[in-house]
């Protein structure tokens, strides 16, 4: 069993905190790029529903765009 890593050092801690919101906002940009890429093509036909909801998948999203279908009951 792994136990947490912990970082007793406030300012070692405080940039690791900094590199993962950094991290994060560009996936987050990344995540928007792509989902207006997916949704303009399926308003254009040029993917159907089917091949959007494979492309979600692949990207981890599917739960984002189908919440409540996602949940483990």
């Amino acid at each position: 069993m792994s136990r947490p890593l912990m970082v007793s050092d406030p300012e070692i801690r405080k940039q690791l905190q900094l590199a993962g919101l950094r991290f994060m906002c560009t996936r987050a940009r990344w995540l928007e790029s792509e989902a207006k890429l997916l949704g303009i093509s399926l308003k254009n036909g040029n993917l159907s529903s089917r091949e959007v909801d494979a492309r979600l998948e692949e990207m981890g999203a599917l739960d984002l765009v189908y919440p409540e279908l996602m949940r483990c009951e």
